[in-house]
């Protein structure tokens, strides 16, 4: 299980390479509630680029941790999100995700893992370079986490599969449709989508997560 040294070996290293937006909020992240996900027989693990730092809304008494965030409550546009794809995965995708209650989609999404792949906060467009970047320097640690939370499935939020080769040296599957991208890394599914801020309709993207879900039960080809 994740331990909270790493947050600590993130910052030496940001600033041991002098990367860009390392003076910007660092943003902790990983197990929502360890309780909760270790009784999941899904271990689900999100991983998007970089927190959007509004400082407004940073967010429940200046904890600048995504797991003291999510527990508190459940709001804005990219967790309620979340939260409808945490419920479907976990509980094999009911039809009409509407009739689900908001805390029982909080508590799905409090059973889950999230991070960033660059925990230095940035703003509402990420710049593709500087991501790419940050991950091939903290490719270990960020491997290191993710090992550390031991998923079952990852559902990387990235929409195209560059950072996913930088992050694990693996190339994926790509859908017909091209709406996703399937794969396994040390034995865990893998699949690239969307980001939960998508502007794509809510029905479209928790239709196409349930096929990507599916997808990766199958056979996937040899390369």
């Amino acid at each position: 299980m994740e331990t909270e040294l790493i947050f600590t070996q993130f910052q030496s290293l940001y600033s041991e390479k002098g990367l860009p937006d390392l003076g910007n909020q660092f943003v902790k992240d990983g197990i929502i509630d360890p309780v909760l996900y270790c009784q999941q027989s899904k271990r689900i693990l999100f991983i998007a680029k970089e927190h959007n730092y509004r400082e407004q809304h940073d967010y429940v008494n200046n904890h600048a941790d995504y797991r003291e965030w999510i527990k508190s409550v459940m709001y804005l546009g990219f967790a309620n999100r979340l939260g409808e794809w945490a419920y479907g995965i976990l509980n094999d995708f009911p039809e009409d995700i509407d009739q689900v209650s908001h805390d029982d989609k909080h508590t799905a999404l409090k059973s889950v893992a999230f991070i960033n792949v660059k925990k230095a906060s940035g703003t509402a467009t990420a710049n593709p370079h500087l991501i790419g970047k940050y991950i091939l320097e903290s490719r270990d640690l960020l491997r290191q986490q993710i090992e550390a939370i031991a998923p079952t499935v990852i559902v990387c939020c990235f929409r195209y599969d560059d950072y996913i080769n930088h992050l694990f040296d693996h190339n994926l599957v790509r859908a017909e449709s091209n709406a996703y991208s399937v794969g396994k890394w040390n034995g865990i599914d893998i699949i690239n989508f969307w980001h939960p801020s998508s502007r794509k309709s809510k029905q479209f993207l928790y239709d196409q997560l349930r096929l990507a879900v599916k997808a990766t039960r199958k056979p996937l080809p040899v390369k």
